[in-house]
């Protein structure tokens, strides 16, 4: 494995345009990722005041929104691995990120039309799922599979700390 020392100006360059990438390439997730993982969300958290196509379309935009701070705030190699079954993270690792990930998301992810008791568990539900398929021998499918077993309770206002813990 080459390191930094034996790039070459091409691979520098590579490196250079992944981070300084435009917002609309600032994205590690795929048009099929993205919209299965907002259908998964939708059939935890019910955004008020709206019809259930419309629903589906603010959770896109809420899991664009976390794939884009991600992108921000995790090294691109990081993020990579929720596409190697082979590298990752280990299971403790996973957890530390989840947690610390989503409450620095929370603190400047800010969702206005949904209660943010909802919104932060929209924010670590995606987190979780990205996080979990970054693991050894996980992938993205494998990682929602096991998030769509999650009960969110039914009164998310009223919910208490035990939220915070939902998904690891």
């Amino acid at each position: 494995m080459a390191t930094i020392k034996d790039f070459t100006p091409a691979e520098f360059k590579t490196l250079l345009d992944e981070y300084f990438a435009p917002p609309e390439q600032r994205s590690k997730m795929s048009e099929d990722e993205i919209i299965s993982l907002a259908q998964q969300l939708n059939k935890k958290i019910n955004v008020p005041l709206i019809r259930e196509t419309g629903e589906e379309k603010i959770l896109i935009k809420i899991v664009l929104k976390i794939d884009g701070f991600l992108y921000n705030n995790l090294p691109n190699e990081v993020y990579g691995l929720m596409r190697d079954l082979d590298q990752g993270i280990s299971d403790k690792e996973a957890k530390r990120l989840v947690k610390r990930l989503s409450k620095l998301a929370n603190d400047k992810i800010d969702i206005p039309y949904i209660p943010e008791r909802m919104e932060g568990i929209a924010i670590r539900f995606v987190i979780s799922v990205i996080i979990n398929s970054a693991r050894k021998k996980w992938d993205i499918t494998k990682a929602a599979e096991g998030m769509a077993l999650v009960t969110i309770p039914e009164n998310i206002e009223d919910a208490g700390a035990e939220t915070n813990n939902l998904f690891v």
